[in-house]
């Protein structure tokens, strides 16, 4: 079967579940804990800026951070967290014409897999919506209660190709897939008809210099 992969936050949707995860917590009673929280990655951020730390990286180790927040959350509460996030931010802001493709595709007999970072709970909700697979960075869960732990590190750049060949072999060839960022390139490149999707500046370069398809 021909399979097609894409990225979620900016691609699917103009909607950042980073930014829906942080609202959530403003607006339901831990605004407090979010400030104290940030506060500490302040004097990180500050060198990110100035060119002197790698922001991909500090970008995973706030999320990840952040994800702390919501430790003793049971499995039924991280479900309303992703309604809310994914109703709230995502859905709302979807980019019509790549849902339109996706599901194209899929009318073609291609299998459709979202292929993320996003966190597992929350991605599903999304999915379920689509109709399609889906890929995530999974949360550990003991005995019912979210413990503030990934399963592992976050599904982006390079872990994508990896978490792709798990799923359907090393051998896996797309037929194509779509991005946004310079790190969805090692996936798009996996790819027969690699599409970026409002790319941004490195991904932009990267597509025109190897005449991949540009989806604004």
């Amino acid at each position: 079967m021909e399979i097609v992969a894409t990225d979620l936050d900016g691609t699917i949707s103009a909607g950042h579940v980073w930014q829906a995860l942080r609202e959530y917590l403003i607006q339901h009673g831990h605004e407090a804990a979010f400030k104290r929280f940030n506060r500490k990655y302040i004097p990180e951020y500050v060198l990110v800026k100035l060119g002197l730390r790698d922001e991909t990286a500090f970008k995973e180790k706030w999320l990840l951070g952040m994800l702390r927040l919501y430790e003793g959350f049971t499995e039924a509460e991280f479900a309303e967290v992703a309604e809310w996030v994914i109703g709230q931010e995502v859905w709302p802001n979807r980019r019509k014409p790549v849902v339109d493709e996706l599901m194209a595709h899929q009318a073609n007999g291609r299998s459709v897999i979202i292929v993320t970072g996003v966190f597992q709970p929350v991605l599903d909700n999304l999915a379920a919506r689509l109709g399609f697979e889906a890929i995530g960075t999974g949360l550990v869960f003991e005995n019912g209660r979210f413990t503030g732990e990934a399963t592992g590190p976050l599904n982006v750049g390079k872990q994508k190709v990896i978490t792709l060949r798990q799923r359907f072999g090393e051998d896996v060839s797309l037929f194509a897939a779509y991005g946004d960022t310079g790190p969805d390139e090692f996936m798009l490149e996996m790819s027969q008809f690699p599409v970026a999707v409002s790319p941004d500046p490195k991904l932009r370069q990267v597509a025109e210099a190897r005449g991949w398809r540009i989806l604004e």
